[in-house]
């Protein structure tokens, strides 16, 4: 049987609808797989952060101290950005992941509304098929019969068919109902549909380009404190302490030195020689005076002796 003009009508907007839905899934999952993808990549270019600021800390320990506190500095900022990429994970996660993730139940819905609507749509055909089934056992009631496409007319309809034929009738005035109430609820979810469609992607894109200013803002103002860090950095302090720490000392100076040294030497023995003659002087003093006692009291002695001679000398006169 020929469809008529309406029913390829609601056909072909059944068939808009649902091509709308599926185009819509499909997109909407595509977005969540790419934006899911950025994020994770974001993840691992803040571990290599890490993993380069760790690296830089190692390295500036092996160089002078100017470098060595710049490259320092640098790494610690470096490090700090990866702090702000974390937060930038977490956000993108939550702003524009996740929605994208959860925009399949809507497509689901809208998906469900329209089978919805197709099961109406097509109750009301085969009532009407019911319905021309019964007219070609009764084709004298034309009347009837020219009455089948239009079914607001069915209670004008003055047909005097069977019992059959009015219980056709009947089920598909109300399958008509049905199905005329369906697809203007469905027009209605569809319209919401693609508005809510529009509003959530507007929404999800702005979050995200918001989430990757806050970043950017953040990590253009620590790149610039890291930048101020390379410009503190001296190089003639680190060149010449590497030349110092390079260079063994010249001729010259260690001549100098070898002569501050000689001098040091001679200094100290000619400190030390009056003490020993003091030394050896003060022992020789306390000897040369018991000689010179001893002698006095061997005189003394003689002396003595002589008196008493002269003494018994006298005695033996008397």
């Amino acid at each position: 049987m020929a469809k008529n003009p309406e029913a390829r009508a609601k056909e072909n907007q059944m068939k808009f609808i649902q091509d709308r839905i599926a185009k819509a899934e499909q997109h909407f999952g595509t977005l969540c797989q790419e934006f899911a993808g950025f994020s994770r990549k974001t993840a691992k270019l803040r571990d290599k952060g890490d993993e380069l600021a760790k690296a830089l800390l190692t390295y500036a320990e092996a160089e002078g101290q100017s470098l060595k506190s710049g490259v320092t500095g640098f790494a610690e900022t470096i490090s700090a950005i990866q702090d702000y990429r974390q937060a930038e994970v977490q956000r993108l996660e939550a702003k524009v992941v996740q929605p994208l993730t959860m925009y399949g139940n809507t497509c689901k819905h809208a998906k469900e509304d329209l089978k919805k609507s197709q099961t109406a749509r097509g109750k009301e055909q085969q009532q009407q098929q019911r319905l021309e089934k019964a007219r070609q056992k009764n084709p004298s009631d034309r009347h009837t019969i020219s009455q089948v496409n239009n079914p607001n007319m069915w209670l004008a309809s003055g047909s005097s068919g069977s019992l059959a034929e009015s219980l056709a009738e009947s089920e598909l005035q109300r399958a008509a109902v049905d199905a005329t109430r369906s697809d203007r609820a469905l027009e209605e979810q569809m319209d919401n549909f693609e508005r809510q469609k529009m509003e959530d992607i507007k929404k999800i894109l702005s979050d995200f380009v918001h989430v990757e200013m806050v970043f950017h803002c953040k990590a253009l103002e620590l790149y610039t404190v890291a930048h101020r860090y390379l410009q503190g950095i001296n190089d003639e302090d680190d060149i010449e302490e590497f030349r110092n720490s390079m260079r063994p000392p010249s001729a010259p100076a260690r001549l100098d030195l070898v002569r501050a040294n000689s001098k040091t030497s001679l200094s100290s023995t000619a400190r030390q020689t009056p003490v020993a003659e003091r030394r050896s002087t003060a022992f020789s003093k306390p000897q040369e005076q018991e000689e010179t006692d001893e002698d006095e009291e061997e005189e003394t002695e003689d002396d003595e002796e002589d008196e008493e001679d002269e003494e018994d000398d006298r005695h033996y006169r008397r």
